[in-house]
């Protein structure tokens, strides 16, 4: 008889234990993650060749000043003479910046700024459009967009014919 208790309660456990007892929400989420497939993964595509003409070869141990442009300003016109920083803290302003620079970063909002060449762009305001024309020593700058609706373009290099920092080529 005890032989019989015990198979009995042997059975009642694995019977209890075979049941779910997950709420239907569960039940739904479980579904929807079972059986999904994976993803295949895509390889990375390659970035377009640099044309050596858009290249401009810096020195880029030299420690260069941080250039400002204010608040006050509506249109400006700075040059990067030593590898120098450019801090853009103005809004509705336009901004030309010549040379090759370390770093852009751009604070204001609803700027138009064109810029010969930087190794870093990094935005914390919104609305500025920039252009840019060349790539120091043939690298692609690193953009940081710590805001949305910024637009960063690259363009054909157009010498500016009024300023002497055209780098080499």
């Amino acid at each position: 008889m005890k032989t019989l208790h015990t198979a009995v309660l042997l059975l009642s456990i694995v019977a209890v234990g075979a049941c779910d007892f997950r709420s239907g929400t569960a039940k739904e989420e479980m579904e929807k993650f079972s059986g999904t497939p994976t993803p295949t993964i895509m390889p990375t595509p390659t970035p377009e060749p640099i044309d050596p003409t858009d290249v401009v070869q810096v020195d880029t141990t030299l420690e260069g000043e941080t250039l400002n442009v204010s608040n006050s300003t509506q249109n400006k016109t700075v040059t990067c003479k030593k590898f120098d920083s450019v801090m853009v803290n103005c809004s509705g302003s336009t901004v030309t910046i010549n040379g090759a620079c370390r770093k852009i970063t751009v604070n204001g909002g609803s700027n138009k700024i064109k810029t010969d060449a930087a190794m870093e762009f990094i935005f914390n305001g919104t609305g500025n459009s920039l252009t840019y024309s060349r790539f120091v020593n043939g690298q692609r700058p690193t953009i940081v967009k710590n805001q949305a609706g910024n637009d960063i373009e690259n363009t054909a290099f157009e010498p500016d014919k009024n300023s002497k920092a055209t780098g080499k080529k």
